[in-house]
């Protein structure tokens, strides 16, 4: 702490009563001409600005090394502050920063003081204090010269604005630091959950192969016989048990990046008036129609047949199973923007309530069915599309509003 009868000598003074030391030459009755006093003075002035120049300098190359912590470059500053006073050999200097201290080896306090206060984010955090050890003669600020005063108050904003730019990076460090763990912490936990699906995969096609088989060969054996419905029925079942399977290996292999498309010529219609016919039977199941409503002169569309053929499959499902019975789905396809081709599907169900439609798109979300409350399915189909046709260069939406039904969209780049 500082002597109560310590006097800080703060003035802001304006007026440069010369340097002490030619004052001093004046006194001791130099004889030199006018131009050899002034010359003296100018170069003694010249000195004194290299020296604080230098400590400035010095503050910066202390900054500069990595290496060196904020102590370190406290510690440093201290001892650089002395060499740029105009009496080196009677300077003593010391930091004070919130409760740690930083002084020169012959520090001591005395009646000759100039300091000036440090500021952290516009709030008083420390003080840097000069004093001389001796009394010397008066400047513009009791022995000290004005430009002593500004490169004081340069050396406590400095110090200032190190400890803000030390204090952020030791933030954003530990930000990285946090960050990076967590998504460690999640690639990890993304890793098991491929594993076991991976497992659970191979654990479910290893029986399910041979069940498929032998289903097939069942249907085969009762063909014209009245176990003939019932080996279809189980051959139906198995074969829709693979394809949940293959898609929920999809999903997987599109979270990994590593779900390979064979993209090419694409004659839109065809695929959907052919894609409309084979699932007659099924909107005939849920008591719906399926209408087709194509542009003229549609262009071909640059894509994997199969995959769109299995995105329209997922959207024809859902449609039919949230459309109202003794209703229609609608799909269409025309034009878009950009040189993309648009495709919707629509039904005339429920519609999905704004709250759920940001979830429709994820892995394991279950929109419930509009005959009852409980979940369907393994939440997987919509996400697949959605990997599906950003991997063709499209995207896909949802329109819905409750009571009126869901429009799906998706474009896919159309080839001119």
């Amino acid at each position: 702490m500082l002597e109560p009868n310590t006097k800080e000598m703060v003035g802001n003074s304006r007026t440069k009563t010369g340097s002490p030391g030619i004052d001093a030459v004046k006194s001791g009755g130099a004889t030199g001409s006018d131009t050899e006093i002034k010359l003296r003075r100018l170069t003694h002035d010249l000195i004194e600005r290299v020296k604080e120049l230098g400590c400035l300098y010095g503050i910066s190359r202390l900054v500069e090394n990595e290496e060196n912590s904020l102590d370190d470059v406290f510690r440093g500053v201290v001892e650089l502050i002395p060499p740029a006073w105009q009496y080196p050999e009677a300077t003593c200097a010391r930091i004070l920063l919130k409760r740690k201290l930083f002084q020169t080896a012959n520090f001591a306090e005395t009646a000759w003081k100039q300091a000036e206060t440090i500021l952290v984010n516009g709030r008083p955090a420390g003080k840097v204090e000069v004093y001389y050890l001796e009394e010397k003669p008066h400047a513009c600020e009791g022995p000290f010269l004005k430009e002593e005063r500004d490169l004081i108050h340069d050396i406590a904003e400095r110090l200032g604005h190190i400890v803000e730019s030390r204090v952020a990076e030791n933030r954003l460090h530990m930000m990285y630091i946090r960050e990076k763990k967590l998504h460690q912490k999640l690639q990890s936990e993304m890793q098991s959950r491929i594993d076991f699906t991976r497992l659970l995969i191979h654990e479910l096609k290893t029986p399910l192969t041979s069940l498929m088989a032998t289903s097939q060969l069942l249907l085969e054996e009762t063909a014209d016989t009245k176990l003939e419905k019932p080996a279809r029925y189980l051959w139906e079942g198995a074969n829709g048990l693979n394809l949940r399977i293959e898609e929920l290996h999809d999903v997987i292999r599109g979270e990994i990046g590593r779900l390979k498309l064979n993209p090419g010529p694409v004659d839109i219609e065809q695929l959907l008036l052919s894609l409309v016919e084979e699932n007659k039977a099924l909107a005939e199941q849920y008591g719906v129609t399926i209408g087709l409503e194509i542009e003229d002169h549609l262009p071909d569309v640059r894509a994997d047949a199969e995959r769109v053929r299995q995105v329209m499959l997922n959207l024809i499902n859902n449609a039919c199973k949230y459309a109202s019975e003794g209703q229609r789905i609608d799909i269409k396809a025309a034009r878009g923007q950009d040189s993309m081709l648009t495709i919707e599907v629509r039904d005339y169900g429920q519609g999905i309530p704004k709250n759920r439609q940001q979830h429709l798109f994820k892995p394991g979300y279950q929109q419930p069915p509009s005959q009852n409350d409980s979940p369907v399915g393994l939440g997987i189909g919509l996400a697949l599309c959605k990997t599906l046709v950003e991997l063709q260069g499209g995207k896909i939406w949802l329109e819905s509003k409750v009571g009126k039904g869901s429009r799906l969209f998706f474009t896919l780049p159309a080839l001119e």
